[in-house]
């Protein structure tokens, strides 16, 4: 079972979002309301630790930092109100893993924390094209063993689709060229028998909620 650390200052968040975790399985094993209660969280050694950035007593970004450092074992996800690519530059560069905003669904969060703690790197789908402009944050592609039958590019590719980039940003964002990027999309389509984008997006979901 993954395990989950929270510090989020909101209490009617935090209830909430622990009760959206435990419902799907997920253990919430620690709390904190603000940065001064971290440490139970960093003691805990959770597989995931979930960070708002916006702490009444210290900026989010050294909680991260904190985290990275004290609880090496743990994989960190922001989770907060702030959507700029200077903020999800100096989060991940702190030792974020994944950057969501706090108006994401439910599905999002839940999708996020299980491809985070299974070792991917997760952006938002509202933010990773402005994350990505300031040249901070990976290419994120969904775990190997979620799609076996993808290479490592297709992979990739996939990864950035669902993030909702265009052919031409991707192809862009790889170095590749928008007929290659066309290819590839096809190919995605035809070896996981989905019949658009949104189908790929949600077979994304679908195989990160069964792990």
């Amino acid at each position: 079972m993954t395990t989950v650390g929270v510090v989020e200052d909101h209490p009617l968040f935090r209830e909430g979002l622990r009760n959206l975790l435990e419902s799907a399985g997920l253990a919430v094993v620690a709390e904190a309301s603000c940065a001064a209660e971290a440490d139970r969280v960093f003691a805990a050694g959770p597989d995931v630790i979930v960070v708002d950035l916006g702490l009444p007593d210290g900026p989010g970004e050294q909680v991260v930092a904190d985290a990275a450092r004290r609880s090496p074992g743990s994989r960190i996800v922001v989770l907060t109100m702030s959507a700029d690519a200077l903020s999800v530059a100096r989060a991940v560069a702190a030792g974020a893993h994944g950057y969501l905003v706090k108006d994401c669904g439910a599905d999002e969060v839940l999708a996020a924390i299980r491809a985070v703690a299974a070792g991917s790197t997760v952006m938002g789908s509202t933010i990773a094209a402005r994350a990505r402009a300031v040249g901070s944050v990976p290419v994120f592609a969904p775990p190997e063993t979620d799609f076996p039958e993808l290479t490592t590019r297709e992979r990739q590719v996939l990864g950035l689709l669902v993030d909702g980039l265009s052919n031409a940003a991707i192809a862009a964002e790889l170095d590749l060229s928008v007929k290659t990027v066309a290819n590839y999309v096809s190919e995605i389509l035809s070896t996981l028998h989905a019949r658009d984008r949104t189908r790929l997006a949600e077979l994304v979901r679908e195989r990160a909620a069964r792990r």
